[in-house]
């Protein structure tokens, strides 16, 4: 879809001659994946534009023609005075509009129309209905914003400390997510899950996680999170903020997108079929009782490779490549305000 180049704030209506002024007409960026929902998000974003404009709302297109201009454009727009981003497809484009919007007064609105919409099922938005969603972005335009935790990713050098020119390390700015951050298995399976056109959903990343365990060994891990410091031999570490990835699986089933916390999932060392007999109870959300599987609820946590096992997988967050360990993520109580 061609950008239209970001205009500035809302736009109000004009004053009548009585000296009343009629309500100040809405105005809102719209971001759309044409590839979302395999294929189906070019369509769902023509309708999503209809439809907010048949509600009285400015629509401007802040599309771009990569990722990367996209963001670009949705962040120069937000800045500007929006009354929201709106994003249209799956956890992909959440993950866009959080690094569009994360720290700015304009809210992030989503219509979920993507093979995975974790986010939005989290948040309680519909799904797969544009009308639905629609109505629901345009009723929220209406009330506060809700506040939500963001969480920041960086690079760091082993031992934890940033990454800084002047070291001569490779520097890297990071960026953010709103979801989860995958370092294991789970991560593995994103990665194979992303390169099948079938099937829809969840049932990706059950294809996905069969592949992978075809010589599958585990990960060495170096965690230092509030708590202190663990390294084990293991098979998954999530970082969570919210608690669903991956179509539906329940990663981190006590974590809340508003708390101020991360729940750091992991599973140390199982075997093929001890992995296989895991993973049904992450649809459940009970496979925090395995004796495999901890939680450590904190503030912040550097993931390191600790040369026992394999080198952890590239991360990834919110369904998107970050890069690989070592790494820092920390949460940012309230940085994200969302339409929901």
């Amino acid at each position: 879809m061609t950008a239209t180049p970001a205009r500035g704030g809302p736009v109000a209506s004009a004053s009548t001659g009585s000296g009343d002024r009629s309500p100040r007409r809405r105005t809102v960026g719209l971001v759309v994946n044409p590839t979302a929902g395999h294929g189906r998000g070019r369509e769902a974003g023509r309708l999503a534009s209809q439809l907010l404009t048949r509600a009285g709302i400015e629509v401007l297109d802040v599309s771009g023609a990569s990722v990367a201009d996209a963001v670009a454009r949705a962040r120069a727009a937000a800045l500007d005075g929006l009354d929201a981003l709106v994003v249209v497809g799956g956890d992909g484009m959440v993950h866009l509009g959080v690094n569009a919007t994360v720290e700015t007064p304009t809210p992030l609105a989503v219509v979920a129309t993507g093979s995975g919409n974790d986010f939005a099922q989290v948040l309680g938005l519909p799904v797969h209905d544009v009308a639905a969603s629609v109505a629901q972005v345009v009723a929220a335009l209406e009330r506060p914003a809700r506040a939500v935790d963001a969480v920041h990713v960086e690079a760091v050098v082993p031992g934890g400390r940033p990454h800084d020119p002047a070291h001569g390390d490779d520097a890297w700015g990071g960026r953010w997510y709103a979801g989860v951050l995958s370092l294991g298995l789970d991560a593995d399976v994103n990665a194979r899950a992303n390169t099948y056109s079938w099937p829809s959903g969840h049932g990706r990343y059950v294809r996905a996680v069969f592949a992978c365990l075809a010589g599958f060994s585990p990960y060495g891990y170096r965690l230092t999170t509030d708590a202190g410091t663990q390294t084990f031999r293991g098979t998954l570490v999530a970082v969570a903020s919210s608690s669903q990835i991956g179509g539906g699986l329940r990663i981190a089933p006590d974590a809340a997108v508003d708390d101020g916390l991360l729940d750091v999932v992991y599973a140390t060392e199982l075997s093929r079929r001890g992995i296989l007999r895991l993973f049904p109870r992450l649809y459940r959300g009970t496979h925090l009782s395995h004796p495999a599987v901890h939680v450590v609820r904190t503030r912040s946590v550097v993931i390191e490779a600790s040369g026992d096992g394999r080198v952890p997988p590239v991360a990834f967050a919110d369904g998107e490549v970050v890069g690989p360990v070592p790494l820092r993520a920390q949460v940012h109580p309230g940085a994200l305000r969302v339409l929901a």
